[in-house]
This record gives C-alpha cells, sequence and structure tokens, in this order.
C-alpha cells in the first residue's frame, strides 16, 4: 500500500510506496574481496555512512503507468541478487554477504505540477539521500524514485549502496530499466535477463584454486609496485587552512574542448590508449609539483574481462596501483611506459584488500607506509579512437590554442575521500571534463584550477612539440633519400 510521506516542496508531492517481494534464492557467504574492499572504505568514513551511496538517473520516454515501473523496480530485485543482499560480521569476524529470499523495497513517486522542472525535484531528492544511510546489514540497500507527468513515467532514479554495485552497475541497470519498461507499457514479454555470474558464486571462485592463484600474482604485483613508489606526493602543509572559511576538500570542473582535440592525436602518435594520454599529463604534473623520478596512483579497475561478469549487478570495483616512472626527455617514451603498467595494473584487478594495506602500510619498512591517497579514474564509456577522417585537416597547435578560449573552470559538488582524486568523462559533446578533487592541505582551490589549467596546457604543448618532431623527421627522411640518389 503507499504510504504518503507529505509535502517536499510547495508544489510537487510524493508518495512513498513499499512494495515487497520474495520467492529467490536465500543463501549466506563470505564476502567478496570488492565488497570487503568497499566496506572497509566505509569504515574510514564513518559516521558518515552514507558517503559511499551512489544517486543515478535514467531518462524515461514518457510512456508506460507508475504501476508498470514499480513492477521493473521488483523485477531487478528478483532478477539480481546484489540488490537484495545485506552484509554483517560473522561468528568469525569476517565479513557475509547474505542474500535475501523476500524484501520490501521503497519508491517515491513525485507527480509534477504543469510547467514544473523534473530536475529540481531530483536535486532535492538526490541531496536528501546524500544524508539518509543505509543499515548494511538490512537490504536492500536501493531505494528507488520515479517522477511522473501527465500520467506516465518521465524520470527514475535510484540510490543504492557502493557495497552492491558498481559505475558499470548503474549503467546496466538503466539500459534494464528502459528496456524493461518498453515491453511492459507495449504489452510484450519482459526481454529474459543475461546470464551472469552472482556475487555468490564469485566468492566461491575467489577461494577456489584459481581465485587464491589470482590473488597470489596480484600480491606479488603489489610488492613490486610499492618498491618504487614515492611516499608521498604531498607532504602536508602543517596547519594549512586553519581559521580559514575554506571546505577541507575542494572540487573543481574543466570542461575542454581543447583537451578532446588533443587527446586522440596524442594517443595516435605516442601509440597508447587515450586514458594514459590524460594519465601522463597528470602524472607528470603531479611529480614536477613533488620532486620526484615517479608517481604513484590508484586506478578503478572494473574487473570485468571475464565474461561471465561482463553483465553481473553487483559491486566488482577495486582500486590498484600504478607506479609510472617519469624519467626520461621524451614524454611519448614515459607515456607507452604507462600503458604497459596500466596493462599490468588491470589484469590484477582481483586481490585480498586486508593483505594489501599490510604492503602498505610496511612497504618502506616497519611503520613506514605508503600514502595511495591519489586516484585517476576514466568514467567514459567510449575509450576507442575515433576514426580519421580523409578529408579533414590535421588540427594545428594553432587550433588548439584558440579552442582553450573555449574552456570553463568552476566548482562543483563532487566529492571523495582522498587526498587527491581526478575523474574524467565524456557527456558533453565535442568536450572532455576534468574533475578534480582535492585536500586543501595539499592543493588550494586556486591550486585545483590550475593544476586542470595545467594538464590542458601540457596536452596542447605536446601536441605542438609532436607535430615539431614529425616535421623534422619528414625533413631527415627526405635528406637520406636525397643523399641515397645516384
Amino acid at each position: 500500500m503507499p504510504h504518503r510521506a507529505g509535502k517536499e516542496r510547495a508544489v510537487a508531492e510524493f508518495v512513498r510506496y513499499r512494495t515487497p517481494l520474495g520467492g529467490g534464492r536465500a543463501v549466506t557467504a563470505p564476502a567478496t574481496c570488492a565488497q570487503r574492499h568497499i566496506w572497509n572504505l566505509m569504515q574510514r568514513q564513518l559516521p558518515d555512512a552514507a558517503f559511499y551511496d551512489v544517486c543515478y538517473w535514467v531518462p524515461l520516454p514518457g510512456h508506460g503507468t507508475t504501476q508498470g515501473l514499480l513492477d521493473v523496480f521488483a523485477e531487478l530485485l528478483r532478477r539480481h541478487e546484489s540488490l537484495r543482499t545485506g552484509f554483517h560480521r560473522g561468528a568469525d569476524g569476517s565479513l557475509v554477504q547474505q542474500v535475501m529470499e523476500s524484501a520490501e523495497f521503497e519508491t517515491e513517486v513525485w507527480t509534477l505540477a504543469p510547467d514544473e522542472d523534473p530536475d529540481g525535484v531530483l536535486d532535492a531528492w538526490q541531496r536528501r539521500m546524500r544524508h539518509t544511510a543505509f543499515e548494511p546489514a538490512q537490504a536492500p540497500l536501493i531505494r528507488f524514485m520515479m517522477i511522473v507527468a501527465d500520467g506516465a513515467p518521465v524520470l527514475a532514479a535510484y540510490c543504492v549502496s557502493h557495497l552492491v554495485v558498481d559505475l558499470t552497475s548503474l549503467r546496466l541497470l538503466a539500459d534494464e530499466v528502459t528496456r524493461l519498461l518498453d515491453a511492459r507499457a507495449a504489452g510484450r514479454p519482459l526481454p529474459p535477463a543475461v546470464p551472469a555470474r552472482q556475487l555468490v558464486e564469485q566468492a566461491q571462485l575467489e577461494h577456489s584454486p584459481r581465485g587464491r592463484a589470482l590473488q597470489k600474482r596480484a600480491r606479488a604485483y603489489w610488492c613490486r609496485q610499492l618498491e618504487n613508489a614515492p611516499t608521498t606526493l604531498f607532504p602536508l602543509r602543517n596547519g594549512a587552512g586553519s581559521g580559514l572559511a575554506a571546505p577541507v576538500r575542494y572540487s573543481a570542473a574543466m570542461e575542454s574542448r581543447a583537451v578532446a582535440l588533443a587527446v586522440p592525436l596524442l594517443a595516435r602518435r605516442w601509440r597508447v590508449s587515450t586514458s594514459v594520454v590524460l594519465l601522463t599529463a597528470a602524472a607528470q604534473l603531479l611529480g614536477r609539483r613533488a620532486g620526484t623520478p615517479s608517481c604513484t596512483l590508484r586506478l578503478l579497475a572494473a574487473n570485468r574481462s571475464d565474461p561471465e561478469l561482463r553483465a553481473t549487478i553487483g559491486n566488482l570495483h577495486s582500486e590498484v596501483a600504478v607506479t609510472i616512472d617519469l624519467e626520461g626527455e621524451r614524454v611519448e617514451d614515459i607515456a607507452r611506459r604507462a600503458f604497459a603498467e596500466c596493462t599490468a595494473a588491470y589484469a590484477n584487478g582481483l586481490y585480498d584488500p586486508d593483505e594489501v594495506a599490510d604492503l602498505i602500510a610496511s612497504a618502506h619498512g616497519p611503520g613506514v607506509p605508503v600514502d595511495l591517497s591519489y586516484c585517476f579514474n576514466d568514467v567514459r564509456l567510449e575509450h576507442a579512437l575515433p576514426p580519421e577522417a580523409e578529408d579533414r585537416a590535421p588540427v594545428s597547435g594553432a587550433a588548439l590554442r584558440a579552442a582553450m578560449a573555449d574552456t570553463v573552470v568552476a566548482p562543483d559538488e563532487f566529492e571523495e575521500g582522498e587526498t587527491f582524486f581526478l575523474v574524467i568523462d565524456d557527456e558533453l559533446p565535442g568536450r572532455i571534463r576534468l574533475v578534480l578533487n582535492a585536500d586543501h592541505r595539499a592543493l588550494t582551490p586556486s591550486e585545483v584550477h590550475g593544476f586542470l589549467y595545467d594538464v590542458e596546457r601540457s596536452l596542447v604543448e605536446y601536441v605542438e612539440d609532436a607535430g615539431q618532431q614529425a616535421v623534422e623527421e619528414r625533413g631527415a627522411a627526405a635528406g637520406a633519400l636525397g643523399r641515397s640518389r645516384p
């Protein structure tokens, strides 16, 4: 039965539905490595347990009914065990995942008044969700909302704990909501779930001989990375920010057409991925600031190379250290080393988080931990290089300099708990967006802005240098050809 919760705004009001469902598998199993990793991160953020809750929304085509979308939400929980999973400590103190046979989930249904903006309703709901923590043992760790206009849902959203989903899962759920609602609205049978490994079976794999072998290999990888990692990239300024109104952490976002133009040019020239181009630029700047010959960052790994995991709804996320050697005169050589290191990092995404924490704590000797509070996360949907147009002239350095005039850097609401966290996305056509969150003791707000501008400037200069090098190489080749003629 619906429960009327009252008015949150002067016009729009919502009705809260509590929908029961049952008939699934009930099972208890050890938590996976990824679940334990997020659990450990959450413990560091207590009492703000909602810090690792994530909101995601799906625009809808404006057909179907409220009940139809409620049925879709129920179907998601039936199909995906992670959405019916809670977590608690077992008798031996280890983390346990418990899949519930039955559950009751909550949905807020907001009805728009004429000419009301759905974005305002969504923003208010998200702000409230950020301060409404889940109890980890009480599944489901997900809440839904929908916005209805003219009698049909026009937007669906969900707030869910990072314990049970990762970014790939959020995107998969968004696609599934749309497909299921379309079928429901058209009176067609619901499309079947894509076969995928559930996380209880993932835990079983991790405890198998194969899983233990993968974790042993990953442990050796971490040892190699930590051996050459600098102790810190940001010796925190004593007393920085005391008595000031500046926040403990600050975020800014840069939207750059110049970066979007430069990155594919450099990726082709250096023969690396577009992500590595951006990573190389950031690592160079960090190493230069710290005065270190190497830079260690944590990469966020999706861990979905196994075909059985590509459609899994669940948390498979891990963070893998990569140490980049910054020595050498040619930046393309650094980029190629970084590409090789990143390939190895992503191949070692399955590891025991507690064992790795011990390695980090004693990396440079007992009681001398390495500071790894620096993250690089490329969340773009498409990393492949666009095809080169034969009829299009190469982008010149002058064109890139002109594009820099369009760059916008502004404060952003992005929140993280690390000293330095850089996110890359491509939500705006023709632009790449870089969002940087930093502890103000490491980078002041003005320095956060400056760092983003420096990434853009560095990439443009790399393109200009590569163009000059190409001219010199063509000239040398032509000279050699002339000397070889009789």
